[in-house]
């Protein structure tokens, strides 16, 4: 099927299921009008629509369940056979997808640490591609979970003497203040201390960057490196360490633009081609292609939403800066029109 059967194929589905624009309607009851099987094809469309099922069964919600359950108690069961030190720990998949909430599963194994003669309690919150999760800590801390990122803690040994999370992605914390418990996130390249405050941290092990954008309160972040190099910031800084530069940036920002991520949306101030694919490959788990590598400098200013499908994306992209695309082997292709 070429690329115009499937914009019509998108086209419809966006006007028979309430989704559409009115310019989009306007634009297929202009279609309709060209021939009788334009016409034809939407009525078969409408009327496939109405036979569908208008919402899920509990027992095809059940089913559907069971399948994630049995699933998830697999890949654990296999994950917890391959851990070295035995220790307690606790799966949790706490998804928000937009717009549907989810809750999927809590399960936990449990053994000893002998050498330490304590039991260890592993708590792993885990947002996969294209979701966020949202989870709230034993302090109170409520964490964002960004697409494809993780966090863990102790919780035998978290908010007794110091609150310490370790996090590979992207979170932000609404950390619950208390100054004789010190709230510490910990990165392969970076930690940030805190009492009580509300910040960004981005750090994506394969990235090589570090970045931390602090929204209320005040924040101290070390460098993991020989050197400690020890940085404090105000509300509306953004720190930024490059492990190649080896160097640590400090700008002033609007806060809300990195961390509108939690509302499923994300926000481009004066950002590059570049910039929006590796935001747009995160969440849609999909490899982008440019024909001409000049394309990835074209500056964006706007918004998109994680609750639109990657189609949406494109041709948002394609209405703004004549910039089209094509899908071949689960890549996909830019180039100027």
């Amino acid at each position: 099927m070429d690329n115009t059967n499937n914009n019509i194929d998108i086209l419809i589905g966006k006007v028979i299921s309430g989704n559409a624009t009115t310019e989009e309607i306007a634009q297929l009851e202009t279609w309709k009008g060209e021939s009788p099987d334009n016409l034809n094809l939407y009525n078969k469309s409408l009327q496939v629509w109405k036979n569908s099922k208008s919402r899920i069964s509990g027992e095809d919600f059940r089913n559907d369940k069971q399948k994630v359950d049995d699933a998830i108690k697999l890949d654990l069961t296999q994950k917890v056979r391959n851990i070295q030190r035995q220790s307690v720990l606790y799966k949790i998949a706490a998804v928000l997808a937009f717009p549907l909430a989810l809750a999927i599963s809590f399960y936990f194994f449990s053994s000893r640490d002998k050498s330490a003669d304590q039991i260890q309690q592993i708590c792993e919150i885990i947002s996969p591609k294209g979701h966020i999760s949202k989870c709230i800590l034993p302090d109170g801390t409520e964490v964002w979970v960004n697409t494809g990122s993780t966090i863990t803690y102790d919780a035998a040994t978290f908010n007794q003497e110091t609150r310490e999370i370790k996090l590979s992605g992207e979170a932000y914390f609404d950390v619950v203040k208390n100054a004789e418990k010190p709230f510490v996130v910990k990165t392969t390249m970076a930690s940030i201390n805190v009492t009580g405050t509300s910040f960004n941290i981005k750090s994506y092990p394969e990235s090589g960057i570090f970045e931390t954008v602090l929204s209320e309160g005040s924040i101290e972040m070390i460098l993991n490196s020989s050197a400690h190099q020890t940085v404090q910031l105000v509300p509306g800084e953004r720190a930024i360490f490059d492990i190649n530069k080896k160097g640590i940036s400090i700008e002033e920002v609007d806060a809300e633009i990195f961390s509108a991520w939690r509302n499923g949306e994300i926000l481009f101030k004066d950002a590059t081609l570049n910039d929006l694919l590796k935001e747009l490959e995160r969440i849609y788990n999909i490899r982008f292609q440019l024909k001409d590598k000049q394309l990835g400098e074209f500056r964006f200013r706007g918004m998109f939403s994680y609750n639109n499908n990657l189609i949406d994306a494109l041709e948002k992209i394609k209405r703004t800066s004549g910039i089209g695309y094509y899908i071949e082997n689960k890549e996909v292709w830019l180039s100027k029109k």
